[in-house]
């Protein structure tokens, strides 16, 4: 009987979003400044750069006739000299890179726009939610490919962690296969929503937290979650606090995220965002 190979594992470090020239002014990308992210480089042969706020990173692809949104999901493997590109059973773009093959890709494709980093709160993107007309096959496809852990299983949805607990990944059933919805961890969500409230995004606003036992952390309180319309959604203990914006970028959803100790999804919380 043949040895097993272990399967690599994997965790989401950036996101691949392309932009409509026919229906946006590429040069301004205002969604993007506002948000926080700065443009650090550029591709030297396509119409495309890498953006970043804090760890968060993307790289935006300015297209022409194409619908807005994500296209593609950026993996970095613990084999550092690993780099491969592939499409998953819907066509969404996959890029798998170990720290080594990303540096050389990186420093022979692009050219450095800035090197000025910005205070930013955002930490990383750390969850999609991935709606697919084939959650089975669509499922399958990750699971075979690469080492996931199953957490949760629905008949509507399934959640699956990296190894490390540091990416999830949840397929839902839906009428088109897209990924519309983008969780991105803050290290301090009432700092990253006072940032949003001077801009002219306006967070989804959500009926009153019911708090239960819950034992919020120091300077959080009932009054402060329901007039920030931030979400509370765990346990006692261990939960997360999170807001929701709608189109943060045309096409894609940003739920943004503090959590303490959480180590999920917080359904009731996306519920609330999506009712």
């Amino acid at each position: 009987m043949g040895v097993l190979m272990e399967k690599t594992e994997i965790d989401l470090t950036f996101i691949k979003y392309q932009w409509s020239a026919l229906k946006h002014n590429t040069r301004e990308l205002d969604h993007l400044k506002e948000l926080g992210f700065l443009r650090i480089s550029e591709n030297t042969t396509d119409i495309a750069s890498w953006y970043s706020s804090g760890s968060a990173i993307m790289y935006v692809k300015n297209v022409l006739e194409e619908e807005d949104g994500i296209y593609g999901l950026g993996f970095s493997s613990d084999e550092p000299d690993e780099y491969q590109q592939l499409e998953d059973p819907n066509g969404i773009e996959i890029t798998i890179a170990g720290h080594e093959a990303m540096g050389d890709y990186i420093n022979e494709g692009f050219n450095p726009v800035t090197n000025v980093l910005s205070p930013s709160e955002l930490i990383n993107f750390y969850s999609v939610v991935y709606e697919t007309t084939d959650l089975k096959s669509t499922l399958q496809f990750y699971l075979n490919n690469w080492h996931w852990d199953i957490i949760e299983e629905k008949d509507e949805y399934t959640l699956i962690t990296s190894n490390s607990g540091r990416t999830m990944l949840k397929f839902i059933s839906g009428d088109s296969n897209r990924i519309q919805t983008v969780y991105v961890g803050v290290k301090d969500i009432k700092k990253q929503m006072a940032k949003i409230m001077t801009t002219d995004y306006e967070p989804v606003k959500t009926t009153n937290n019911n708090l239960g036992n819950a034992k919020l952390p120091i300077g959080f309180n009932e009054s402060i979650l329901n007039n920030y319309n931030l979400s509370l959604g765990g346990r006692t203990q261990n939960y997360a606090i999170e807001f929701c914006i709608k189109d943060a970028l045309p096409g894609v959803d940003f739920i943004f995220s503090q959590r303490f100790t959480f180590n999920s999804l917080s359904q009731s919380n996306y519920e609330k965002f999506y009712a």
